[in-house]
């Protein structure tokens, strides 16, 4: 009994070692995406349990479904939940995300977001966590219970050759917050959208937008205390 409880115990031990090295970020090489598996069935469908870290580097899903494991989080509104994709100086492109949980997430540099499919939204499509220029381009995303984009530090974004809908809001800069976001919205067709386009509060912000159609009025389109709206 005692041996077979002390082979039990090391096996357990084992299990959890190799979830945290195939989780822990320490063990990614410089300058390469990391692909967390926990289920690769087919060539074109990837489950995951992790977040995929994108540093330096282009990860192409070629057409490739990803999907989070329920263990990473139930994409809710509920805070503090884990990216999809965290992407650093690097680019994402050609692939379909189910299950997102929070989507994907800029942690600095030049990063891109490009020809990503996101039928069910989970907390949030994409948010800039850190300083960047960004681009979001040719995305296909529904269903936000709350907000598509969201952005928490200062930045450079564009949005172009977006198409989506049923959205609170296309875009939301942190509330309350005073630093300045330079965002382009370049063609955007965004269906239903029950609040704004657009919301900051920060008076140095300049939207700059161009080819948008919705069917929510144009008067309900940008709200916020000073950011400038510009057509372009």
């Amino acid at each position: 009994m005692k041996k077979r409880s002390i082979l039990l115990l090391s096996a357990l031990i084992i299990v959890l070692l190799i979830i945290w090295f195939n989780c822990n970020p320490l063990n990614q090489a410089e300058n390469e995406s990391s692909l967390n598996v926990l289920d690769e069935s087919t060539s074109t469908r990837l489950t995951i349990m992790c977040t995929i870290e994108v540093n330096g580097s282009t990860w192409d899903g070629g057409g490739m479904t990803v999907t989070c494991d329920t263990s990473m989080g139930d994409g809710s509104q509920a805070e503090g939940q884990p990216p999809t994709f965290a992407i650093t100086n690097g680019t994402v492109r050609n692939c379909t995300i189910t299950n997102p949980i929070d989507g994907l997430h800029f942690y600095g540099g030049n990063s891109a977001i490009s020809n990503v499919t996101i039928p069910d939204v989970g907390e949030d499509a994409t948010t800039v966590k850190r300083a960047g220029t960004y681009l979001v381009e040719n995305c296909v995303m529904y269903s936000a219970a709350d907000k598509m984009n969201q952005i928490n530090d200062l930045c450079t974004i564009t949005y172009r050759n977006f198409k989506g809908s049923d959205m609170g809001k296309y875009v939301r800069q942190n509330g309350g917050t005073s630093w300045k976001c330079v965002i382009y919205i370049d063609g955007a067709d965004l269906g239903v959208v029950r609040d704004k386009i657009a919301e900051s509060d920060a008076s140095v912000s300049i939207i700059y937008w161009r080819n948008i159609t919705t069917t929510l009025e144009t008067s309900d389109w940008w709200d916020g205390n000073a950011a400038t709206v510009i057509a372009y």
